[in-house]
């Protein structure tokens, strides 16, 4: 328990800042390593949010007008409605959608 509370006071004299990741000695027994390079996962989720979320909710007026205002809080039903404007879009564009094409399967029919 001493041990316990002896690294305790030597880590906490050695902050160099008020922020953790300023804290050599808490880095020492951490040892946060940030990647250089992101996996592809995060790659693809990047070039999605680039080329197609952006792209097809920014073409909506009240999106857009929202945007220029950078001092506003961020709202969940932003959010809600950029979901709402992307998947209209998808829906729209789509040629068939798999609960269409369930539809279609003659056991299934309404």
């Amino acid at each position: 328990m001493t041990i316990l509370i002896a690294i305790f006071f030597i880590s906490c004299s050695k902050i160099d800042g008020v922020n953790p990741s300023q804290n050599k000695a808490l880095m020492g027994i951490a040892g946060k390593k940030e990647k250089a390079n992101s996996g592809y996962m995060q790659q693809s989720l990047d070039n999605w949010i680039e080329k197609d979320w952006t792209p097809t909710v920014e073409k909506d007026e009240s999106i857009k007008k929202k945007n220029e205002d950078e001092s506003r809080d961020f709202t969940i039903q932003e959010y809600v409605d950029k979901i709402t404007i992307y998947a209209s879009e998808q829906n729209a564009t789509s040629d068939k959608s798999h609960s269409q094409k369930i539809k279609t399967m003659p056991v299934i029919d309404k």
